[in-house]
């Protein structure tokens, strides 16, 4: 062959490897970096951004105006060990078998359930994880929940004021490469300590006004009729934890307002940390995922604390956000952090999801929001006294309107509330004859889904 015809051989493939190298380039932008921000103990509606006139949360607002929040987001089970379980593993505590709050210790997790470290180091993302912990696992056990970074962790002396300051120090390192980022706060759980005129464990609270200069009861504030009163007997097991069953109204009062207080105070930390993303140019490239591990009573009901089912327990903050980059919107979707938090931000790091996990990924809600992910949730709780369980268990399914929730013990067992027309859920008609048909429909989809997805509660 004429050593001209070989050039011009040379030249087209080289023109055609270098055409290919560049659309390659095009096509491929760098991998977000994911910012998971959790709070401990915030109910839904403890944010400005939700409409709620008696506090002040500028750093959840700002996420909420960029980003889309879901307000129909639930946990897995409302307590500390069992919620964040479920988040980091992707499974409801009727699967990991943490269903009580566990201590931290080796040999209780299975090499078979991986951490959401795990799976963004094994990915080529650099991990960490700053601030409370409460999982099951040694935070230096770091081959088997992956964060390569943990600091802040230690339940005796970590500091909600700390926190900012070592996620700034590990942006700083990493911001020139993709990583994945826990930001774990533990208030406004300190209303636990308030409430039984303990110190706090983070910041201090002035003390708390007069009741007519605090905010208002909720208007779901009494006991509903027809309770199932299994859920008072466990009240009277520790009174550490629920001091509050002969508390006045001027002593609810006060204990919204310190509650608003803590909420207001996490969040300044969380604007500390939203700097720390664009003082080192990282802010348009990341994503966010805030979220609590649960909710809090914050008065309802004449509740303090978590575990029960209703809705100021178990429904939680959820905003996904990208500063700068989305446009605020609300959705009214069915969310559960504890089974979506893991396929959501796979999803958006191009990260395969684990075998078995059955969450929704979020972020298809989030690119075409006429998608249907999910129309039923159900969510479970088991009552303990810390790591002690009672032998007290629930499940509430919940659909656009319906709320059913049953326990596994007592006379009256079953709870039914019309969301749409009493979102208290004051008025339980599971004891109206009208409403059988749609008690019914409930009572048996629990069942049928108990039996697919091999949960062995039995209700009745």
């Amino acid at each position: 062959m004429p050593i001209k015809q070989l050039f011009f051989i040379f030249l087209f493939t080289h023109l055609v490897l270098c055409a290919f190298t560049l659309g390659v380039q095009a096509q491929s932008s760098p991998r977000p970096n994911i910012l998971v921000i959790i709070t401990d103990q915030q109910t839904a509606d403890a944010m400005s951004n939700a409409g709620n006139k008696y506090l002040h949360t500028p750093a959840m607002d700002k996420l909420a105006a960029n980003g889309i929040r879901f307000k129909r987001a639930y946990c897995a089970q409302p307590l500390c060990t069992p919620s964040r379980t479920a988040i980091f593993s992707g499974k409801m505590p009727y699967q990991t078998g943490f269903k009580g709050n566990a201590e931290e210790r080796d040999g209780q997790w299975p090499d078979s359930l991986l951490m959401m470290g795990k799976i963004f180091q094994q990915a080529g993302y650099k991990t960490g994880y700053i601030g409370k912990w409460h999982l099951p696992v040694p935070v230096s056990k770091i081959s088997q929940h992956g964060f390569e970074t943990i600091e802040n962790t230690n339940f005796l002396d970590y500091n909600d004021a700390a926190t900012p300051s070592f996620c700034a120090r590990f942006i700083k390192v990493n911001k020139d490469q993709p990583f994945l980022l826990v930001a774990s706060f533990l208030n406004p759980h300190d209303i636990c300590e308030w409430a039984r005129k303990d110190d706090l464990k983070m910041d201090l609270l002035s003390a708390a006004p007069p009741p007519s200069q605090c905010p208002p009861l909720p208007a779901n504030w009494q006991i509903s009729a027809n309770e199932p009163a299994i859920v008072r007997d466990q009240q009277k097991v520790s009174f550490r934890t629920y001091p509050t069953v002969n508390w006045t109204v001027g002593q609810w009062r006060q204990y919204r307002w310190a509650y608003n207080r803590l909420v207001e105070k996490v969040d300044s930390y969380i604007g500390m940390v939203l700097g720390s993303l664009k003082k080192y140019g990282v802010e348009k490239n990341t994503i966010i995922l805030f979220t609590a591990d649960h909710g809090d009573g914050y008065g309802a009901h004449r509740w303090n604390q978590k575990q029960i089912l209703y809705e100021e327990a178990a429904r939680v903050p959820f905003i996904v956000s990208r500063l700068g980059q989305w446009k605020g919107r609300t959705d009214d979707m069915l969310v559960c952090n504890g089974t979506d938090i893991i396929p959501t931000i796979c999803g958006f790091a191009g990260i395969s999801k684990p075998q078995g996990l059955k969450g929704a990924d979020i972020g298809k809600r989030i690119a075409n929001p006429s998608i249907s992910l999910r129309d039923t949730l159900v969510i479970e709780t088991d009552f303990a006294d810390n790591d002690k369980l009672l032998g007290i268990s629930g499940r509430a399914v919940i659909t656009k309107d319906w709320k059913y929730i049953v326990y596994n013990k007592g006379k009256i067992r079953e709870q039914l509330f019309d969301l749409k027309k009493d979102p208290g859920e004051m008025d339980n008609l599971a004891m109206r004859i009208g409403a059988k048909q749609q008690l019914g429909h409930l009572r048996a989809y629990l069942k049928r889904w108990c039996d697919n997805n091999h949960d062995d509660f039995i209700a009745q």
